[in-house]
């Protein structure tokens, strides 16, 4: 009778040693998951900052050769560069010592690329037909340093406008 009465009321349950083990098995594996969590986010953060730099001077490779095809006239400076639109719009890149801002009527879009020298020189083709404004800029991305050149082409009337002007 005490054999059924024991089995009425009892329940089946792990021991306080049992439950102990269980939780130490569970710290550990979380302080292992947790090491290797802090690893992969330091990698992904390396990698996003590079894919960064990478993404920067894409975008300005693909705006300032869209601005240089698609506006009228380029006028430069210093360190500033100007397009002059066929609808009247401007578009200028500011130069500083470790950001190149691209300011539209719309937006200003900032590049975080350090800009060594600029050199701005008018060329003319092998066949001395055509006449080129050339830009060539010279930036330090990701600890590398790399030369960009562009060629605006410089119509005959602009040519004409500026003996005149003389």
């Amino acid at each position: 009778m005490s054999r059924i009465h024991n089995k009425y009321y009892s329940v089946d349950a792990f021991s306080i040693i049992e439950a102990i083990v269980g939780m130490a098995v569970t710290a550990i594996i979380m302080g292992i998951l947790f090491v290797i969590f802090s690893i992969v986010s330091g990698r992904m953060l390396d990698f996003k900052n590079q894919n960064q730099l990478v993404n920067d001077l894409n975008r300005l490779t693909y705006s300032l050769n869209k601005d240089i095809f698609e506006k009228e006239k380029m006028t430069a400076s210093e360190n500033e560069i100007y397009f002059n639109g066929y609808a009247g719009e401007r578009v200028s890149y500011q130069f500083f010592d470790d950001v190149i801002l691209r300011n539209s009527e719309t937006f200003v879009d900032t590049f975080q690329i350090k800009l060594k020298t600029m050199v701005l020189d008018t060329v003319k083709s092998k066949s001395e037909q055509f006449v080129y404004q050339k830009i060539k800029l010279n930036i330090e991305s990701n600890e590398k340093e790399l030369d960009l050149r562009f060629y605006k082409r410089v119509y005959p009337n602009e040519l004409l406008q500026k003996i005149k002007n003389q």
